[in-house]
């Protein structure tokens, strides 16, 4: 009787772990923009909106605000959520612990507190991986922000010096820009302004969007020209040229750190292969000499 008993209940677990397993996939969701290119994310994407609204009421107020940082830096936070970044952690940690245990399954038996301390870490590791993605578009957005800069300060501090205010100045600036960041980021900021927000508080913004140091500097030198009546056109010219000279300075520093860099896939990589085509003869002659 026990025995049946255990069966109907393990039926009945597995009925209710397969019900909350595809029961998202029946839910309509759309997908945001941002991740459509993703085709992972956008068939996971259910699961991953479900997983998301489960756990953002247990996440404290400092961690939402450090993934609100990471997703602003990355340029995804007009589109994606704080729930989302959470639903994607935790599916990413799910599927590392279920793929480590599936794979340690025949030492399951043996030595099964290994195997789950060994699963728990790989899902932490797991858990972690959207940050590291958030923090490396951050970084490449932030790099392309600085290589945009200089041009977008020289239209700015050109338009001033013809005798356009600062907002025809970041108007025509916005217009006349290359396609980048950082002219969608100061369109949007027009827009803002548009819409009825104060000038300053709309760079003020913008530069936090960005996440970039340079472009605070700018909108702060922006604010106090416009609070103390000093002329803007010195100013920003002398912007221009310091961000041109940094983005030079950069340019010439990585240049510097190539020949580094090559010395460890030329001391593993290259140097042994040498050694062993010089070695062959030197090793043939000696054992035929011995012989």
């Amino acid at each position: 009787m026990a025995f049946w008993i255990s069966c109907i209940f393990t039926g009945i677990s597995i009925c209710l772990s397969l019900y909350l397993l595809l029961s998202p996939a029946s839910n309509t969701v759309v997908v945001p923009q941002a991740y459509q290119q993703q085709k992972a994310l956008a068939l996971l994407w259910p699961w991953i909106h479900v997983l998301g609204r489960a756990i953002i009421p247990f996440m404290s107020w400092r961690y939402r605000a450090r993934l609100l940082s990471l997703l602003r830096n990355a340029g995804l936070e007009p589109v994606a959520q704080v729930d989302h970044v959470a639903g994607i952690q935790c599916l990413s940690a799910c599927c590392a612990f279920a793929s480590t245990v599936f794979i340690q399954a025949p030492q399951l038996h043996a030595r099964p507190i290994v195997v789950l301390a060994i699963a728990l870490v790989v899902a932490l590791a797991g858990s972690l991986l959207p940050l590291f993605w958030l923090r490396e578009r951050g970084a490449r957005r932030r790099q392309r922000i600085l290589r945009e800069l200089p041009f977008l300060l020289d239209m700015t501090t050109l338009c001033v010096e013809a005798g356009q205010n600062m907002q025809g100045a970041l108007y025509y600036t916005a217009t006349l820009c290359s396609p980048g960041i950082l002219r969608d980021e100061l369109s949007y900021c027009l827009s803002e302004i548009r819409t009825g927000k104060p000038r300053i508080e709309a760079l003020k913004a913008m530069a936090a969007r960005t996440g970039t140091a340079e472009v605070s500097q700018w909108v702060a030198s922006i604010a106090l020209a416009e609070s103390t009546g000093m002329s803007l056109g010195p100013l920003l010219r002398s912007q221009s040229d310091q961000r041109r000279q940094e983005r030079f300075n950069r340019a010439e520093k990585l240049a510097l750190e190539a020949p580094v860099k090559m010395l460890l896939p030329l001391t593993f990589c290259i140097f042994p292969c040498t050694f062993i085509v010089l070695a062959f003869p030197i090793a043939i002659k000696i054992l035929q000499s011995g012989v």
